[in-house]
């Protein structure tokens, strides 16, 4: 999707599109299937903007998410990551050496006998799969 695309959406909501913004939203963009934690997001942004705090990026960061345009993923006891939300229902394999994560483009959920689970509505669920991915193992 184009920035215009999430910028329209903010302003619809009455939140102000500062340069900041635009350039988190530039860094998520810039890349398809970019999993980034604030400090990397702050680090890509801070050659632009040199004076933009990592704190700054964590509020953006939290109201982008709170907007539903970022969501934040939580890869066990790693730092949370944030991704583009493109609605796409999707669950990830993440490395345990180096970190990286891949998008999976099934859901596990779908393999499951869910008449076994009895007497629970599910509203939302997430899963992660963990191990070595093949640039560590070489």
């Amino acid at each position: 999707m184009p920035i215009n695309y999430f910028i329209e959406q903010l302003q619809a909501k009455g939140i102000k599109i500062t340069p900041q913004r635009q350039e988190i939203l530039h860094v998520f963009l810039s890349e398809e299937n970019l999993h980034l934690s604030a400090e990397e997001v702050h680090s890509r942004i801070t050659a632009k903007y040199p004076s933009m705090s990592l704190d700054t990026v964590y509020r953006n960061l939290a109201m982008l998410q709170e907007q539903g345009i970022l969501t934040e993923l939580n890869f066990g006891e790693r730092k949370s990551l944030f991704e583009i939300n493109n609605s796409e229902h999707h669950h990830h394999l993440v490395c345990t050496k180096c970190g990286g994560s891949q998008e999976i483009d099934f859901c596990p959920l779908d393999f499951m006998d869910r008449k076994k689970i009895i007497n629970f509505k599910i509203e939302k669920h997430s899963f992660e799969i963990f191990g070595i991915c093949a640039n560590c193992m070489e």
